[in-house]
């Protein structure tokens, strides 16, 4: 594995240690090639100019300018692992962890989870970017219900022609959707994940 090479404060150094860009490039320990099709930004490829920094006790440490965040966690020998990126605020929440243990977590995980998810049902709900909060809420509630009696739902949000502009709201409003059902179902990943014609969210049931 290649040593990773980043800047911070203006000069190349070596960081945390060999690691890659993308999970599922390394051999298939605890599942691993399960994320070959999820993107994961570490260190310098996290673009937005502020970081909220959590731990791997997921204790919030504040949120700090993304060179100073680079620079905290390259004194303590670890890496910036980006969770989730909000357009916004122009913010990304990063796990500050050790890459290669938390890719390997997460391959556990996802091993564990196709197990536990073998002849369980994937019921699909579509819902547009502009949905109305009442719509919303009647969806949700049907998930709910889908998640309780054992199946899955999965949210997607198509985007034809000019409605690709709106992907950062069509990202917010199904990250809205898995916020309000996180008693109820677990996602395979921290943020939407994108399709050939916009977004969507798998939750599966606890």
């Amino acid at each position: 594995m290649d040593q990773k090479t980043f800047k911070a404060s203006g000069t190349n150094q070596n960081f945390g240690g060999p690691k890659k860009a993308f999970g599922g490039q390394k051999s298939d320990k605890g599942g691993m090639n399960a994320f070959k099709a999820k993107m994961i930004y570490v260190n310098d490829q996290i673009k937005a100019p502020s970081v909220m920094i959590i731990d791997d006790e997921k204790n919030n440490l504040g949120t700090f300018p993304r060179r100073i965040a680079l620079e905290m966690a390259q004194e303590k020998g670890l890496d910036l692992v980006q969770l989730t990126y909000d357009p916004e605020k122009m913010l990304s929440t990063v796990r500050m962890t050790d890459y290669g243990k938390y890719m390997y977590q997460k391959g556990k995980e996802e091993k564990e989870r196709r197990k536990t998810q073998k002849g369980k049902d994937t019921k699909e709900l579509k819902v547009s970017y502009s949905i109305g909060d009442n719509d919303l809420q009647l969806k949700i509630k049907k998930a709910q219900e889908i998640l309780q009696d054992g199946d899955n739902v999965k949210f997607s949000i198509r985007l034809k022609g000019r409605e690709r502009m709106y992907a950062d709201k069509a990202v917010q409003k199904l990250k809205l959707i898995q916020d309000s059902l996180v008693e109820y179902g677990k996602s395979q990943y921290d943020t939407p994940k994108k399709e050939a014609n916009g977004y969507s969210v798998i939750l599966f049931s606890k």
